[in-house]
């Protein structure tokens, strides 16, 4: 194991940072769209697969590194892909949370639970911005010393 870490360059640890942040997005978009009947995600299992989908894609892009070397296909196209995939998801949430938040700063400013729905629709929008920054980052450093 310890072979393993001295082998991995600064990419394998922004990719695995990338991974704990989509994991993070997954659990906040969960938690907003299950915190309140009223304002579930509409297309909530087709955010849930891209999620999962683009989780896997980073562990992917992470294990084609360890297995083919530095900048091969699979794991550059799977990189590119997560973050479509990510983007896709944030702009679904973003469509999905507009009629709240145009009611949340207009005239139904007093509705705790979606404040609640809101902050935690922020917080999954926010990871999910993180993780395609670190895969960004990382997609431009070596994977493997």
């Amino acid at each position: 194991m310890t072979a393993f870490i001295k082998k991995q360059g600064p990419a394998f640890y922004f990719n695995i940072l990338s991974a704990a942040a989509g994991i993070v997005a997954f659990i906040a978009m969960v938690v907003s769209s299950t915190m309140n009947e009223a304002y579930a995600l509409n297309s909530f299992p087709l955010f849930v697969l891209g999620a999962i989908a683009g989780i896997l894609l980073i562990v992917i892009a992470v294990y084609a590194a360890n297995r083919w070397g530095n900048y091969d296909y699979v794991g550059t196209l799977s990189g590119v892909a997560a973050v479509a995939l990510f983007s896709a998801v944030i702009g679904g949430i973003i469509m999905n949370r507009v009629l709240l938040i145009s009611g949340l700063f207009s005239w139904n400013s007093g509705n705790t639970p979606g404040w609640n729905v809101f902050y935690a629709s922020v917080v999954s929008i926010a990871c999910f911005v993180i993780s395609i920054v670190l895969l960004i980052i990382g997609s431009f450093l070596k994977s493997v010393k």
